[in-house]
């Protein structure tokens, strides 16, 4: 030893034995004490303070120096435990080893540049998520550095001690993310790693050179999602990559599909990659039996993430759904591999969630019968394998030796029958012992849980999956499945008798009275909730409102959780369903799960709509019996007032389409039929506006009803009569006015009443009364089909934009070159004043074919749109968005300013709130030269609320662009606004620029 090495050990063991030594400090040994000395005499060489004082520097550049310096790391790191890292001497020593490895990083020589990373990763490997206590950041712009290193051993190193650096700051704080974002941007990681994939010949470059540069990729595109866009946007990148995961070598393979696995977060990544049919074909392969179990479940993790939208879902197994089902079971088979057997249970869930083909090719492939053998095979011996177990026994069996596994089972098979149509017949001719026995033993399951005297006694994760299987078996719309199910519950009814209805609703009944955000455990009502639902479907409770009222009470929770906003989703109750929410999305299309956010909604919604549909001829609300209906006449006017008022409005809420479709299905129940929608409202009114109308439906009694082919070919084309009907000489006559109408004779068999109905739900919305399908869309009410290039497009009148660009009409003989709409007087009038108007008027304009409209055409787009569909069409602020240019991204914010102009002009109801709300949006992410100009261009059209958004959007970096000379555009009234928010923003803590 050294002599200065050993004084300061000397001092430590001193200080040990004469009482001083801390908490833990037991734990420096002689060895560890050594190898510290040993570490500070070398970090003593080139470590000191600038100027005496202040932050620690390395100095040296002395290779040797350095080298040296570096394996007394090592070996220091090589002595350390994860209880010495919380003790004050080692923490020291391991800031001054950060403070070397930054200064080393920065050297020219690549011996000593390979040992500096090689340490760094050790480091991070040695005292693991601790290093988020150290600054970090510091070594991490110097290895990025590196990257592009023309020295193949230094650009490995380096990449692989970033990588290990990266992965352990996965569940760091938000902030210390945007730090290193910010380092990685500066330092062009991202630019270095595509050149050394795109550069990468295997027989220059060493396999370690891809596979690092690989799986550091990949790991910055699973934390950063800014980065995916550089990846996927590069077609040459994607290209080579595809070649990667074609290539014969296993461990290349395993690492692309991870990097898919990270790219596909981004929803056009995704999107990329399905429309690649090789690829596809390629990773459909991998995750079968021909190779090694770490590939296939690579493969499996990848589906899981295309999968996680319907139409990820809809391209995968449209085209490839054979070898993946195939693949699926056969992971489901291995019994000898858990992961295996998981990961392919996790992707049949995801696939199985949305209806499809696909369902028969899993019922062809013995589903049930593998979703059994996974109940059994890991409690029967191998010689017992093929045993039959009665329904008391599998029951035993599952209850009394619960695994991570049988949630799996349980939703897997939940799709399975909510999906099972009702001509499919599931159990084959002497194979049906399976699907019973999945049924009775769920079944039973849930009996216990009712059984129970609190639903607490059973894991959430035990509990949830069965009983919403159960629930989901009753809702089948497969007549088989749904009478063993109803069967079998209510074998177990008996035993709980009417007392349990009667808990039931007493501990949902104690929830009307406080807010349900702040009673009983809300998986617990949740759970009240599933049971109360599974007994309705399961048996009539015709009686069940001469004892009490069930309605009241699903009534207030269903407001209590409209009003409160409470979100309890599945994720959150049971963990197996963690995996759908790995990685950091973006860009993505999802679709919420059909059920909503919110589950105690949903559930609180199935139960009613059901017990309302078992009730016949008796009042809801006072039990008076009826002739027809639910509600009585007194009655009606108190829910039109109160439960129903708040049905409707959460219609028009950002709900998903299960709810949407049982709120609207209950409505239907007490007459008020169909999807409401502001536009569709919009629309009544054109039933009894005849000035338009260009089709005369004459009945058989003389009556005719005067209708607009422009609304009904886009609601409901079957009411039209055929096209050559239609446009028959002798049916197309002259109205007093002059314009053409069409005339047609309807069938003596047509009644009047019926027939204004069915117009009446054409130009409003439709109605629904049976059960809602599972996963089916909530119907919106939109006319954008009748924008389209159709054959018979019934347009009156053309719109025309303010733009000298060029456009290729696909609209018959249209010789319009500027761009235009092909529109429909009807459709415009309804929600535009100045319209309607001007098509009354007399003037010039009104027997016009083309308006020129005051927009350009961007502008144009979105407003006619928003006629169509009653939205106006906002921008998503994803990778493109981040990506496009200024003037890009100027182009569209001008858009909405040039729509809140117009909307005070023509007025447009609604049309200025939502493009200020639209721009504002964008504001946050826009580049601060497309803000400035878009505060001019508002500022010019008089548009003072889009300008604020605008001035408080850049405010704080009023000092650099007064500056950098780019606020030379504003005159004098727009800086002062910018001067007056920057104080503003400096007084809230902000500032500093």
């Amino acid at each position: 030893m050294r002599p200065a090495a050993s004084k300061v050990a000397g001092k430590e063991k001193s200080r040990r034995k004469g009482g001083g030594a801390g908490a833990g400090e037991h734990l420096l040994t002689d060895r560890v004490l050594s190898l510290r000395a040993r570490l500070h005499d070398a970090l003593s060489l080139g470590l000191a303070r600038s100027d005496g004082h202040g932050a620690k520097k390395w100095q040296s550049t002395d290779a040797g120096i350095q080298s040296h310096a570096i394996k007394a790391v090592t070996a220091f790191l090589g002595c350390l435990s994860t209880e010495m890292l919380r003790l004050p001497p080692i923490k020291e020593s391991i800031s001054d080893i950060l403070v070397l490895l930054e200064g080393v990083l920065q050297t020219k020589n690549v011996s000593v540049l390979i040992q500096a990373a090689d340490v760094s990763s050790k480091l991070v490997s040695s005292i693991g998520n601790s290093i988020r206590q150290y600054p970090i950041l510091e070594i991490v712009s110097p290895l990025s550095c590196q990257l592009s290193a023309h020295q193949l051993p230094t650009a490995i190193s380096c990449a692989r001690a970033m990588n290990c650096i990266l992965n352990s700051l996965v569940t760091a704080r938000g902030s210390t993310h945007a730090e290193i974002l910010e380092t990685l941007e500066r330092t062009n990681a991202v630019a270095s790693i595509v050149s050394a994939l795109q550069s990468y010949t295997p027989d220059v470059h060493p396999l370690s050179y891809l596979t690092e540069m690989i799986s550091l990729l990949r790991t910055i595109l699973w934390i950063w999602p800014s980065s995916r866009y550089h990846v996927w946007s590069n077609g040459n990148l994607m290209g080579k990559l595809a070649h990667y995961c074609l290539a014969t070598e296993t461990t290349v393979v395993a690492k692309v599909l991870r990097l898919y696995a990270a790219l596909a977060l981004c929803g056009h990544g995704a999107m990329i990659l399905l429309k690649n049919e090789v690829l596809m074909a390629k990773i459909c392969e991998l995750v079968g039996t021909s190779h090694p179990s770490s590939t296939r479940i690579e493969a499996f993790k990848l589906c899981h993430i295309l999968l996680r939208s319907s139409k990820g879902c809809s391209q995968l197994m449209t085209s490839r759904c054979q070898p993946i089902v195939e693949g699926i079971i056969d992971a489901m088979r291995a019994k000898d591999d858990k992961l295996l057997v998981t990961e392919g249970c996790r992707t049949a869930l995801l696939v199985l969630r949305y209806a499809g083909n696909h369902h028969q090719c899993f019922w062809s492939n013995a589903i049930d019968k593998v979703l059994y053998s996974i109940l059994t095979g890991r409690c029967l011996s191998s010689h017992q394998s093929d045993k039959v177990l009665c329904d008391d026994e599998l029951f035993d069996m599952v209850s009394k030796n619960f695994m991570d596994i049988h949630p799996y089972v349980w939703d897997i098979l939940g799709y399975l029958v909510v999906h099972c149509t009702e001509d499919h017949h599931p159990v084959r001719k002497g194979k049906g012992h399976s699907l019973h026995a999945l049924i009775s033993c769920a079944c039973l399951l849930a009996t216990d849980v009712m059984r129970k005297s609190s639903p607490m006694t059973l894991s959430k994760d035990v509990q949830e999956p069965a009983l919403r299987a159960v629930l989901m078996m009753l809702l089948s719309p497969n007549g088989y499945i749904q009478y063993e199910a109803s069967f079998k519950l209510s074998e177990g009814l008996p035993y709980l008798g009417d007392g349990y209805l009667n808990v039931l609703l007493s501990s949902l009944e104690s929830n009307t009275t406080r807010s349900v955000a702040t009673s009983f455990d809300s998986f617990k009502i949740m759970t009240n909730l599933m049971n109360l639902a599974c007994l309705v479907l399961s048996r009539p409770y015709h009686n069940l409102l001469n004892k009490r009222n069930p309605i009241d009470v699903l009534s207030i929770i269903i407001k209590e959780c409209l009003h409160n906003n409470i979100h309890i989703t599945r994720s959150k109750v049971t963990s197996h369903l963690h995996f759908c929410f790995e990685g950091s999305s973006c860009c993505c299309y999802l679709g919420e799960e059909w059920e909503g956010e919110n589950i105690v909604l949903f559930y609180g919604l199935v139960g009613l709509f059901n017990l309302l549909r078992s009730t016949t001829l008796v009042c809801v609300q006072c039990k008076r019996k009826l002739d027809v209906g639910i509600l009585c006449h007194d009655c009606r006017d108190q829910y039109t007032e109160d439960f129903l008022i708040v049905l409707q409005r959460a219609l028009s809420q950002s709900l998903s389409s299960g709810p949407k479709l049982y709120i609207a299905h209950i409505l239907s129940l007490f007459g008020l039929c169909g999807s409401p929608s502001k536009l569709g409202g919009k629309m009544s009114s054109a039933l009894d506006n005849n000035d338009l109308a260009d089709l005369e439906l004459l009945l058989s009694d003389g009556e005719s009803i005067n209708t607009h082919t422009a609304i009904i070919s886009a609601r409901c084309p079957k009411l039209l009569p055929s096209g050559k009907c239609l446009l028959g000489s002798d049916e197309k006559v002259k109205d007093e006015w002059g314009k053409s109408v069409y005339r047609v004779q309807m069938s003596d068999r047509v009644d009047s009443h019926a027939l204004k109905k069915i117009l009446e739900y054409t130009y409003t919305g439709f109605v629904m009364k049976e059960q809602p399908r599972w996963n089916s869309d909530y119907t919106r009410y939109d006319l954008t089909v009748a924008l389209g290039p159709v054959e018979h497009s019934f347009s009156d009148i053309i719109l025309e934009a303010q733009s000298n660009e060029e456009m290729k009409c696909d609209h018959g003989p249209c010789q319009l070159s500027t761009p235009h709409v092909h529109s429909h007087k009807t459709v415009l009038i309804m929600s535009c004043d100045y319209l309607r108007a001007l098509f009354r008027s007399g003037m010039h304009e009104s027997f016009s074919d083309v308006i020129r409209v005051p927009l350009g055409w961007q502008a144009l787009d979105k407003l006619v749109h928003w006629f169509y569909s009653g939205e106006l069409p906002s921008v998503a602020l994803d990778c493109r968005w981040n990506n496009l240019s200024s003037d890009e991204q100027r182009s569209h914010l001008n858009a909405y300013a040039e729509l809140s102009s117009l909307a005070e002009f023509w007025f447009l109801e609604g049309v200025k709130e939502e493009s200020l709300s639209a721009a504002s949006s964008l504001l946050g992410s826009s580049t601060s030269a497309a803000a400035v100009e878009f505060v001019a261009f508002a500022a010019n059209l008089g548009q003072w609320e889009m300008v604020e958004a605008g001035v408080r959007s850049v405010a704080h970096l009023y000092p650099r662009l007064r500056d950098s000379g780019r606020l030379e555009r504003l005159d004098e009234e727009l800086l002062n606004m910018l001067r007056t928010e920057y104080v503003r923003y400096s007084q809230h803590g902000g500032g500093g620029n």
